[in-house]
């Protein structure tokens, strides 16, 4: 199947922020993000870290843990027949596009244990968590959440590549610049050896 057009925008904050709160709300309580800490994330999408600590952390940890799941590997396998993987860098692994398409492409199919398949990744093991949302939001708003979730998860896979990219523009301009001595330097000691 080819995936949806998706283009992120990592440097929209307000989307970032309802990312996290979906991913937060529906997907948190199976799906870690292991490799990223609370307060970095709070940081980085500028939300207060007592706002965060309050609406946004339900398991008692501290504001600068590591975003695991409290959900014990052993009552995973018993209730879900598998352990849920960690989400932190599925956007790198699989491709921001390919998420997007995967989360918009669940149907009913009463065949399948959650009573759900998807047209991505047939049989999947997963039970649509978002069916609520996108049976009862308009289709344009459904997509919208899906492209704030998505967003969130491409950020949580790279959280510097939004940094790199303004000093990335910096080190072109210096080695512009450096090139540009480098040569008029070669010039004048090639006048000195003639």
């Amino acid at each position: 199947m080819e995936c949806d057009d998706f283009k992120s925008n990592v440097s929209d904050k307000a989307s970032l922020q309802r990312g996290l709160s979906t991913y937060m709300n529906y997907c948190y309580g199976c799906h870690s993000l292991k490799y990223s800490r609370y307060k970095r994330v709070a940081e980085d999408l500028s939300i207060p870290l007592e706002m965060y600590e309050n609406n946004l952390i339900y398991d008692g940890s501290k504001i600068g843990e590591l975003m695991n799941i409290s959900l014990q590997k052993d009552d995973a396998i018993e209730w879900l027949g598998a352990y849920p993987p960690d989400l932190t860098l599925e956007a790198r692994l699989r491709r921001p596009d390919w998420i997007y398409t995967y989360l918009r492409n669940y149907y009913p199919d009463s065949s399948r244990p959650y009573g759900v398949n998807n047209r991505v990744y047939q049989n999947v093991n997963m039970p649509h968590v978002l069916e609520d949302l996108q049976n009862s939001l308009p289709k344009a708003e459904y997509d919208l959440l899906i492209y704030d979730l998505t967003n969130f998860m491409t950020y949580v896979a790279d959280p510097t590549a939004e940094q790199r990219k303004r000093i990335g523009i910096y080190v072109l301009l210096f080695l512009t610049i450096f090139t540009a001595f480098a040569y008029l330097t070669y010039k004048e000691f090639k006048k000195d050896l003639k």
